[in-house]
């Protein structure tokens, strides 16, 4: 029994030795997501919020890359090609297979539409998305919105083809976050003109968490979690969290 014990002892070491000198793999969207993860046009550097609070967290720090969404979720869900990942939401069908961090930002529901389309705002409450062609990026959680899947087209796999969708009329609005919006206009990574699109909050919605996610079949995966938390918790005792917030935060 002793044995035993100890060879499962010296098993978690190595494994936790392994997870540290082989360094973690994370993954965001490749369509971009400022604040939380963008490529910069300066370098081609991965940066943004989700990637810092990462990088801060962890030791060694993780190697980010960007992915199709969808794909991202996939690799790191069957522990093939990322370990991690970033800026995640938690749904019902996302706690079934992944586990969570503790929040490190939150974002605020919104939609946004041409003006040239609705003189005035035509969301009062949320109900009245259900009247409107509704789209979001593909492999979005959308569950703020109270529509099925069914019911939102999620074809588009970047930003720009969002917008053209809207310009062609094939959406009335495209339902994202408030930060996220700006954060495409302040990096200007879309064709964004304020005299043309408004972005409004969505009625009846709150703000929602974003977290880190690891695969429940990921061998380390409570360890890569309890790392990344403790790893939060001293950016927030230290106020390098807060930090990161205001300087990853977008001017209106």
């Amino acid at each position: 029994m002793r044995q035993r014990f100890l060879a499962f002892i010296l098993l978690i070491l190595l494994s936790t030795s392994c997870m540290a000198a082989d360094g973690l793999r994370a993954c965001g969207g490749d369509s971009s997501w400022p604040p939380m993860s963008y490529v910069s046009s300066k370098d081609n550097s991965v940066q943004g919020l989700s990637v810092e609070v990462l990088k801060a967290a962890l030791s060694p720090q993780p190697i980010v890359r960007l992915r199709p969404w969808a794909r991202c979720l996939a690799e790191a869900e069957n522990v093939q090609g990322s370990d991690i990942v970033m800026s995640s939401f938690k749904t019902a069908e996302r706690e079934q297979k992944f586990y969570f961090s503790r929040p490190y930002f939150s974002l605020t529901p919104s939609y946004f539409f041409a003006k040239k389309t609705f003189a005035t705002a035509p969301i009062s409450e949320l109900k009245d998305l259900s009247r409107y062609k509704v789209c979001s990026l593909h492999g979005a959680s959308t569950a703020y919105t109270g529509l099925r899947n069914t019911e939102i087209e999620s074809g588009a796999t970047n930003y720009v083809s969002l917008i053209r969708k809207i310009d062609r009329g094939h959406c009335d609005i495209v339902v994202d976050m408030e930060e996220v919006f700006y954060g495409f206009a302040h990096l200007g990574l879309v064709p964004f003109s304020a005299n043309e699109y408004q972005i409004l909050p969505l009625p009846g919605t709150e703000r929602y968490p974003l977290h880190f996610a690891v695969s429940k079949t990921h061998p380390q995966a409570k360890q890569i979690i309890d790392q990344i938390d403790k790893g939060i918790i001293q950016l927030q005792k230290n106020g390098k969290l807060k930090q990161l917030h205001e300087h990853f935060q977008t001017q209106r």
